[in-house]
């Protein structure tokens, strides 16, 4: 402790370092986002049935055509959303049928809409006496003419208030049913059950895949120092980390990248660390990072002599300057955001291990760091990492 003193004290009247690292040296610059990605999916029901209070207890699920009369007959049908992406944001729908015959009574002849949020009935055994209730308000609707001339007519409903139907039912049990209803007309449909796939009813669902913001502890870390009387110690239980130019000191943490889906596309990642303490000498007062290939190293047998070696040019850098002591508190938030992260971490969540291991140092700074033992997990080293599955 006396050397570390007499290093920080050596150097606490120089001017604050200010030097940092040039354009394109892995400085801690902030990533650009990509563009979202985008995508149509066009789903066909996985049920539809029509119901009518004339016969209460019929199901007429696998009628090759499903009604819509007034308060004579209702349909309803569901959609399977399980084959959108879990990071879909909905950004149209269009729910669609193909009338082929029908009469305007008068009155209201919209056909709306409503959502039904019980996805229990089944195409098989819905009737009229046991119909799921919907939705008062309707999401939608979609108006044709007929004058029991039979033609083909298409009904589209694409209000953006079915947006917010789909995507809570894509971020809940991956269901959505719907019930078609009108108040003053009857139009008739071909169902699901039609032997002509292209006049079934459809979801036209549009979306662009947002990203996802994952944050990682690490699950090793530990500091080595290579002092005379500590280089073959392990501090891998310590709630410190630590860098620190003289003896020289750094320290090493290993994240599983496990929780990252395989082949999902790194878009951003951020390196954190809290510093407790340190000191500022002077000179180059960085903390670099650098990727160490090699993730076999042991937290709790992790010493100086035996660290595992990095490889090429750092990995971006974090500045902290301290107005004290090595031994004064003063914590502050370390952060590398450094494009140069992006590949890195990629080609680790690549690897067949799943894992990438880290080294902090620095060349002229002394700093500690709270470690993945500290007690408050807001203060704990993490990897934030955002990537598009």
């Amino acid at each position: 402790m006396s050397t570390l003193l007499a290093l920080a004290v050596a150097g606490c009247g120089a001017s604050p370092a200010t030097e940092q690292p040039p354009p394109g040296s892995g400085g801690p610059v902030s990533a650009q986002a990509a563009p979202l990605e985008t995508g149509t999916l066009t789903l066909s029901p996985v049920a539809d049935a029509y119901v009518t209070p004339d016969a209460p207890d019929k199901n007429f699920g696998l009628n090759t055509a499903w009604v819509v009369n007034r308060q004579y007959a209702e349909a309803y049908l569901k959609f399977d959303l399980s084959s959108l992406p879990s990071n879909a944001r909905i950004t149209s729908v269009a729910l669609s049928a193909l009338a082929y015959d029908g009469y305007a009574y008068g009155g209201d002849g919209s056909v709306y809409t409503s959502f039904v949020s019980d996805d229990s009935w089944s195409e098989t055994g819905i009737t009229w006496a046991n119909r799921p209730a919907s939705a008062g308000t309707p999401s939608g609707e979609w108006f044709l003419w007929y004058d029991l001339t039979p033609e083909d007519k298409l009904g589209v409903n694409s209000s953006p208030a079915l947006i917010p139907v789909v995507q809570g039912e894509l971020d809940g049990d991956k269901q959505v049913s719907f019930r078609l209803h009108s108040p003053g007309y009857k139009t008739r449909y071909r169902s699901r059950e039609y032997s002509n796939a292209s006049q079934r009813p459809k979801l036209v669902v549009q979306y662009e895949l947002a990203d996802v913001v994952t944050v990682l502890e690490p699950e090793a870390d530990a500091r080595i120092t290579g002092s005379y009387w500590e280089r073959g110690t392990n501090f891998g239980g310590s709630q410190e980390l630590g860098v620190f130019y003289g003896w020289p000191e750094t320290s090493f943490l290993r994240f599983n990248l496990a929780s990252i889906p395989p082949g999902a596309v790194i878009k951003s990642v951020k390196f954190s660390a809290t510093a407790t303490r340190g000191a500022s000498p002077g000179g180059d007062g960085n903390t670099y990072t650098h990727l160490v290939p090699d993730n076999s190293w042991g937290e709790y047998s992790l010493t100086f002599d035996q660290q595992p070696a990095i490889s090429g040019e750092p990995l971006g850098a974090w500045f902290l300057w301290f107005p004290g002591y090595a031994t004064d508190p003063h914590e502050q938030v370390g952060v590398n955001d450094s494009p140069a992260l992006i590949p890195a971490v990629q080609g680790a969540s690549d690897a067949i291990d799943r894992r990438i291991s880290l080294r902090i140092s620095s060349s002229g700074y002394i700093s500690y760091y709270h470690s993945r033992e500290a007690e408050d997990a807001s203060k704990r080293p993490h990897l934030e990492v955002t990537y598009t599955p």
